[in-house]
């Protein structure tokens, strides 16, 4: 039983790997928004509070099911070691504990809105520049599958908290995701300096050596911060169309209302 979770979840680089913008990272990208927008489509018609809710928690329930599962099986594919850099001080992984919080403890509740912001940051900026996927693993193995879905969920349970009404964000409230940052960027600045060789949150400068070292953190906090402003953006945007779509309707109806 051993040799057959040995070569189930071995790292491959057979047949071809994956390039940045490649077909396999532009295939997982477009499965990943395609399934997500489509849920938020179906139970924004729905518009069933409990079926919302049930959802929500699966989707928190398999993003932690992912995460630590993955710290049983990374051994089978790393020679019996773990991958310390998958500890939960990289923004992405540090919101697994967190967003199952916000889910299932509702004195976390207050946090929903900030938490679903950063969920659906963080891991599209990872989708849309998938570093540790990129390089001459297989896209078929379990290690390059396992980050996909695991991002894939993450920003599931943060879009559709917005698609399903669940969060109303508000511009007046965007302090409050800074915050957030912040707090990542202090906690992941204490990985780094308590385990060696590590950029948790890129503060360390060694990801990005043409960027003073000094500087990084001021920049991961507003480059992190600026998605968040693009995400409030988008929100409201869209909620500009519907409001004209609505208000379209309710004229094509009056109208016909009158006709008759």
């Amino acid at each position: 039983m051993r040799s057959f979770f040995l070569w189930l979840f071995e790292t491959r680089e057979e047949p071809f790997d994956i390039p940045l913008f490649g077909f396999f990272h532009i295939f997982y990208a477009l499965i990943i928004f395609a399934l997500t927008i489509a849920l938020g489509v179906y139970l924004s018609k729905k518009k069933n509070c409990e079926l919302n809710t049930r959802v929500l928690r699966i989707l928190a329930y398999a993003t932690a099911i992912v995460y630590v599962a993955d710290f049983f099986i990374q051994p089978l594919f790393r020679d019996g070691a773990m991958n310390v850099d998958k500890l939960p001080f990289h923004i992405c992984t540090a919101l697994c504990p967190v967003l199952c919080f916000v889910q299932f403890n509702h004195r976390f509740e207050k946090f929903r809105e900030p938490v679903s912001i950063l969920a659906i940051v963080a891991p599209l900026m990872y989708i849309c520049y998938p570093g540790t996927a990129i390089g001459t693993e297989s896209p078929f193995c379990y290690e390059i599958i396992q980050t996909f879905v695991y991002h894939g969920l993450v920003f599931s349970w943060g879009f559709n908290n917005l698609a399903t009404s669940t969060v109303k964000p508000s511009i007046k409230r965007c302090h409050y995701a800074l915050i957030g940052i912040c707090i990542e960027a202090l906690w992941a600045s204490f990985g780094n300096t308590v385990y060696a060789d590590f950029d948790w949150f890129f503060l360390t400068g060694s990801t990005f050596p043409f960027i003073p070292k000094i500087l990084m953190p001021i920049v991961v906090i507003a480059a992190v911060f600026g998605m968040v402003m693009i995400i409030y953006g988008l929100y409201y945007a869209w909620c500009k169309i519907l409001s004209k779509r609505a208000e379209k309707y309710n004229v094509a109806e009056e109208k016909e209302t009158v006709t008759v």
